[in-house]
């Protein structure tokens, strides 16, 4: 017997779920997974204000897989970044303090995110937007708009791939191959 599912009724019947708009948001850190031979934590993350509180649920249910994330490398290059996202995680967090032994301590901290696109190219050779995180800011900044920077769409710069060509066998005779 088939069951009408809990999210029936707010699916888009194109399958697409709601797209989030450019902009900053309040958002709550809900996983962080360290890749430490990459050296970069993976951020998991929903809105938790405002009209699309609960998107990223709504996107997994609609999609099946958790399209809210971003990677935050902490190499010696990228240091700087990190630095930012700790430090907006800390103010935004009163008391909050980040333990360098232990990533897990950022779960359920909340973050202010610019929310922009990049473009890329989708395994069929089509191109898609994705989900940018351009910047961090504190909570009260999104609520006040003030912004760090104007969150954008990031154009492709390269060429779509190439597509597979499958080899033509044709011609080939099979008398006279030794296999």
């Amino acid at each position: 017997m088939i069951s009408k599912p809990t999210n029936y009724d707010s699916l888009n019947e194109n399958g697409a779920a709601r797209k989030l708009p450019m902009g900053g948001y309040v958002c709550i850190i809900r996983k962080v997974t360290d890749n430490d031979e990459k050296k970069y934590l993976e951020i998991e993350y929903e809105v938790a204000e405002g009209e699309y509180k609960g998107i990223a649920v709504d996107t997994y249910e609609a999609w099946g897989r958790w399209s809210h994330s971003f990677r935050v490398y902490y190499t010696e290059k990228a240091m700087w970044r990190f630095k930012r996202f700790i430090t907006r995680t800390e103010q935004t967090n009163p008391n909050f303090t980040f333990d360098w032994n232990n990533v897990n301590c950022l779960v359920n901290r909340g973050i202010g995110l610019v929310i922009g696109y990049r473009q890329g190219w989708g395994k069929d050779g089509s191109l898609k937007e994705y989900l940018d995180v351009q910047d961090f800011c504190t909570a009260t900044e999104v609520r006040e708009g003030k912004l760090p920077k104007q969150p954008e769409v990031r154009e492709v710069k390269d060429a779509p791939p190439a597509p597979k060509m499958e080899e033509d066998t044709s011609s080939f005779e099979d008398s006279g191959l030794p296999f």
